[in-house]
């Protein structure tokens, strides 16, 4: 039976109202999904304040690695890599997850350790009072991870400053988060910044808090976007659908995705996710969470065997410009990520390293596709064998799930041209190389 979910409200009305495609329509409503309207990021001294948090190195033990080095404007919020680069230079486990509406998310990161539940923020650690989005929240935990940001005990930065968030205890965030605000506070331009952008808050009353809600401010503003053909074919309570934003071989591949091919069974809601974590068996690459290629997804979160492998269901928003897909990069080409649902098992086992580049061809870990093979979700695959010509109609709905806006990016887009530390700013990452079709 096909899954199905609440519609949304919204959409509904604009259905019955319109009465244009009301077939697709329906189908689209029944798998919750709308058009996530772009949301108030808050006032510009915010944004700007949170512009500057994004790009400064500063946040980083080693005063090497802002937000942006991994999450650029110009690469359409992520860094164009198979595997992300971390504060050492080594490859990170796991892919960049571009924030694209991500006000409207259920859960963050690959692996969902930062959820939703009931209402409530459940995350590895304990979020300080105050947080109230998990976009906030989210933008907290790489200050903690000593690979991503963090650093190393010992270690000094190139200027010789020695990194004192890295010496702090990793059981105690409170402590870490304090000694990035410190640092920020000891700088007069941030203080400035926060004073106009916090114009009620005393300076000895800031906490990071107040860091987070200006980081996740500045990522809405940029990034909570709907100016795609989907959302003009979906409409809403303000905006008429047009059926024609649409054009035939996308509305075949709409009806494709939200009907026989089954991706709406985990592509649904307004980010087309359901932000809950599947095992699909792609393919072990990179270094893995423990540095010898093991990376079992959700499990390391619930110890659940039956989490094994398991990764969050990705937002579609944007797919057609963020290129590598899966946790780890797997596949460069959209149509080659779709084609591993048709049969996951022996997309897995056929898997050609030689794809990727030179130094991840050796660290696919085939050793590991029997385990992986065994978890493979059933639901995965389409209700029935789909033809070459329907996949491309497939891809090609998945195209107009991207923002006009994104489409035409400067390599410029929201970067400063300086922040208040004095450290570079990163306005420019050089991509790996890979064709996308």
């Amino acid at each position: 039976m096909r899954a199905s979910c609440t519609a949304s409200i919204a959409l509904a009305i604009v259905i019955s109202i319109t009465g244009c495609a009301p077939d697709l329509r329906g189908d689209m409503a029944r798998a919750g999904v709308f058009s996530p309207r772009s949301l108030e990021a808050g006032n510009d001294a915010l944004v700007t304040l949170g512009q500057a948090l994004f790009f400064d190195p500063e946040l980083s033990g080693n005063r090497n690695t802002a937000c942006a080095s991994c999450h650029l404007p110009s690469l359409h919020a992520g860094d164009g890599r198979h595997l992300s680069i971390g504060q050492t230079g080594a490859r990170l486990p796991r892919q960049v997850v571009e924030p694209f509406n991500r006000s409207f998310a259920t859960s963050f990161f690959w692996d969902a350790r930062l959820e939703l539940v009931d209402g409530e923020i459940v995350g590895p650690v304990a979020f300080p009072d105050g947080i109230e989005t998990l976009l906030e929240a989210q933008a907290l935990l790489p200050l903690l991870d000593r690979a991503e940001m963090r650093g190393d005990p010992g270690d000094v930065a190139d200027d010789g400053r020695a990194n004192e968030l890295a010496a702090l205890d990793d059981a105690r965030p409170d402590d870490i988060w304090a000694a990035v605000l410190a640092r920020l506070l000891a700088i007069e331009g941030y203080r400035e910044l926060f004073v106009t952008a916090y114009p009620r808050v005393a300076l000895d009353a800031l906490s990071i808090v107040h860091v987070a809600r200006a980081i996740a401010a500045f990522e809405s503003r940029l990034w909570e976007l709907s100016d795609t053909p989907f959302d003009r074919f979906l409409g809403s309570v303000s905006q008429e659908p047009e059926t024609e934003a649409l054009d035939e071989t996308q509305r075949k591949g709409a009806e494709l995705f939200f009907g026989d091919a089954g991706c709406a069974r985990c592509h649904s809601g307004p980010l087309l996710t359901d932000g809950l974590t599947h095992a699909i068996g792609v393919p072990q690459i990179g270094p893995g969470r423990d540095g010898a290629g093991h990376d079992e997804g959700r499990f390391a979160i619930t110890g659940d065997p039956t989490d094994r492998f398991a990764f969050r269901t990705p937002s579609l928003r944007n797919v057609g410009v963020t290129a590598p897909y899966m946790h780890d990069g797997a596949f460069a080409r959209l149509d080659d990520a779709v084609r591993h649902h048709l049969d996951p098992r022996a997309s897995l086992l056929a898997y050609d390293p030689t794809l990727l580049p030179d130094d991840l061809r050796d660290q696919v870990h085939s050793e590991l596709n029997d385990e992986i093979a065994a978890q493979i979700d059933p639901e995965v695959v389409p209700y029935r064998p789909l033809s070459d010509e329907e996949i491309w109609q497939i891809v090609w709905f998945l195209e107009a799930l991207t923002s006009d806006t994104e489409r035409g990016v400067g390599p410029e887009a929201g970067v400063p041209t300086s922040v208040p530390s004095g450290l570079p700013v990163t306005s420019s990452l050089e991509p790996e190389p890979f064709t996308r079709f």
